[in-house]
């Protein structure tokens, strides 16, 4: 907001100026550049930052459908955690998947991009919701970014590259992923902790495009379906801890 203040108080200096000096040599022309600085001033400093016209984007248009999918997913009544799925024949794209029971089983050659409610399985188990993930279009820009696929790269590079573009958009200040005997410790500092407040206890389920998009790029870049065990907030963040549970070979 600094700039628009800065460019509003210099717009209005001029304006002043001006209107002054046409009043003082009878020159109307000058008068009415002065009203017009006087104007533009005005106008610059009602503008919203840059800053709030992103938060505002983001709540008003993607959020809504994020406690749709969350309003869904209590109505179902399922009770798993997400399975992030990386690209595979089926779904090129990757998905997300929620399983109707925390004992679930998974099966990977039932599902496409075509399925929403997985029931045409050999036991209820395998049921669930198979969705678009959130963070999709993210993992894009991800790629553009780090110009190449993330398949096969490794936590380090999702880390890196998420840093980078997530701090571009301003929608986070920084990703840090540690990875332990199969087990992933993802360190998120979005710039809206205010959504990461009012959602938190629903994001092992349906999570926002910010953690969306780390989460599916980590089953790209390992290759293997990741879960998202639990969502804490920290003082210096949102502190998520996943899993991996095996490549896309493990669940056909």
């Amino acid at each position: 907001m600094r700039a628009e203040k800065i460019a509003s108080a210099s717009l209005a200096g001029i304006g002043t100026f001006l209107l002054i000096y046409g009043a003082i040599n009878s020159n109307q022309s000058q008068i009415n550049l002065g009203f017009a600085g006087l104007f533009l001033g005005f106008i610059v400093l009602t503008f919203k930052s840059r800053e709030y016209v992103k938060r505002e984007a983001l709540d008003n248009l993607i959020f809504p459908y994020v406690e749709m999918l969350q309003d869904m997913v209590s109505d179902l009544g399922l009770e798993g955690n997400a399975l992030y799925i990386p690209p595979y024949e089926n779904m090129p794209e990757g998905g997300t998947f929620i399983p109707l029971h925390e004992d679930f089983d998974l099966d990977l050659g039932r599902m496409d991009e075509e399925t929403v409610f997985l029931t045409n399985v050999a036991n209820e188990r395998q049921m669930g919701l198979l969705i678009r993930p959130t963070g999709v279009d993210l993992v894009g820009k991800f790629e553009e970014y780090f110009e190449s696929s993330l398949d096969g790269s490794g936590p380090s590079a999702v880390e890196s590259v998420a840093s980078s573009v997530l701090r571009t958009f301003d929608l986070a200040r920084g990703v840090h992923i540690d990875e332990n005997e199969g087990e992933f410790r993802v360190v998120v500092k979005p710039t809206n902790m205010e959504i990461c407040r009012a959602s938190i206890e629903s994001c092992n389920q349906v999570a926002c495009p910010v953690c969306s998009s780390i989460l599916l790029a980590l089953a790209k870049g390992t290759g293997e379906v990741v879960e998202s065990e639990s969502f804490a907030i920290k003082e210096y963040g949102v502190e998520i801890k996943a899993k991996k549970l095996g490549g896309v070979r493990e669940w056909m």
